[in-house]
């Protein structure tokens, strides 16, 4: 903070040179006068003292012989004087506040919390058409516990509103009333949670219903995990009533989810043998031929690659190259299935991670064969393995766990 004060205090940057300077500094201190960022090189001293002490060191410079020559000028005493010159500026300075101090006194924002049934276009237009109340309205013409009152009338759904002003916003706050139609309640229907796979139970929370099983045990898919419907027993320990209260919770287990995939080598390569040359000499109509096609019997597949060269007009030299291949899976070609397969394996494990699903395990080998790839194994994972459903599972119908009469509409 201290070179706010120097600044608004002003300061020179001074440069002396020659004489006692030692001498000065120190009649300087000895009159109080301030000085900072000293530096001395090549017999060239320079510092800042203030304004107003600049003043005060003209008899020192005169006893010491010090010639001191000004660099810089800092401080609002110089800025004032560099803008007493420039109306235009200060013009510009005054239109930007009175432009600002207009601006600030209307409302360009709405802003509506709280609201669900009714829309904040709704509530706008009703602002607009009823209240006056629009963009660019004078704050001072709106009338926050008028518009509060005005509003509870207009929407009587509405049990508490509040309006304020933030800035250029006026924001409006409200609670709507909750509504509860007893006839067109529908009734709760019984719901179950199954597993959906195999697996060992690691963490069960149960927020409705009846759980079935606990920690550490061992489920099987479709194995009834919470019952939706809770039975009430009497004095003598029968079931007395059973009330659907509907089953809620989140169960996570142990599973082991095998994965297999196939990629086939949908391309071959050619594996070339020794190539075999014959070479034809032609001059006019004349020709004389060197070397034969020994794969002419049609048992062996090859290339024929045929060249001509004109050494001279009417003089031509003809090469022809038969080289035997064999049709093999290509490995730069499995090697880019691999990748391929490498490339959905990291997939799916990115899949199980934005899931939330925590791999314990990756068992999953990457086997490469000669018309083949496979991806084989297993992963070993933690994941939520609850599933609803309104029908109960077949061992819970048939012991009859939450079929009673009252459930069914049989009031008899």
């Amino acid at each position: 903070m201290e070179w706010i004060f120097r600044w608004l205090r002003s300061y020179l940057t001074c440069r002396l040179k020659g004489g006692d300077m030692e001498r000065f500094f120190n009649l300087c201190r000895y009159q109080g006068i301030e000085c900072w960022d000293m530096s001395l090189d090549e017999g060239v001293c320079r510092c800042c003292m203030y304004l107003d002490d600049f003043w005060k060191i003209r008899p020192f410079v005169r006893k010491t012989r010090v010639r001191v020559r000004i660099e810089k000028r800092c401080g609002l005493a110089f800025f004032m004087g560099f803008l007493k010159h420039r109306k235009g500026l200060w013009i510009g300075m005054a239109g930007c506040i009175v432009m600002l101090c207009f601006l600030s006194a209307h409302i360009w924002k709405l802003e509506f919390y709280g609201n669900s049934y009714y829309t904040d276009e709704r509530l706008t237009k009703y602002l607009d058409t009823a209240e006056g109340i629009g963009f660019g309205i004078w704050k001072s013409k709106v009338d926050g516990a008028l518009l509060e009152e005005n509003l509870r009338l207009t929407f009587p759904d509405i049990s508490w509103v509040s309006v304020r002003m933030e800035g250029t916003s006026l924001i409006v706050s409200m609670e709507e009333m909750v509504k509860y139609d007893a006839a067109g309640k529908k009734q709760t229907l019984p719901r179950y949670i199954c597993a959906s796979q195999d697996g060992e139970i690691v963490s069960m929370v149960t927020r409705s219903g009846v759980p079935k099983v606990t920690v550490g045990n061992t489920i099987k898919k479709g194995e009834l995990l919470i019952d939706g419907v809770m039975e009430i027993l009497d004095e003598s320990l029968t079931v007395a009533e059973s009330i659907p209260v509907g089953a809620d919770g989140d169960i996570w287990a142990k599973v082991t989810e095998n994965y297999s995939k196939t990629y086939p080598a949908g391309l071959e390569s050619r594996n070339y043998g020794r190539a075999a040359w014959k070479f034809t000499f032609s001059i006019g109509s004349r020709s004389i031929s060197f070397g034969k096609n020994p794969y002419e019997d049609g048992e062996t597949v090859y290339d024929h690659i045929t060249r001509v060269y004109d050494w001279w007009p009417g003089i031509h030299i003809q090469t022809d190259a038969f080289r035997p291949y064999t049709n093999v899976p290509s490995w730069e070609t499995l090697s880019e299935i691999k990748g391929e397969a490498e490339k959905e394996l990291s997939d799916i494990i990115h899949e199980f991670e934005e899931k939330g699903v925590q791999i314990l395990e990756n068992n999953v080998k990457i086997l490469m064969y000669e018309d083949r790839v496979e991806a084989v194994g297993d992963f070993v994972l933690i994941k939520p393995v609850g599933e609803g459903t309104d029908i109960p599972p077949e061992d819970t119908q048939i012991h009859g766990i939450g079929e009673t009469d009252e459930y069914n509409g049989n009031n008899d």
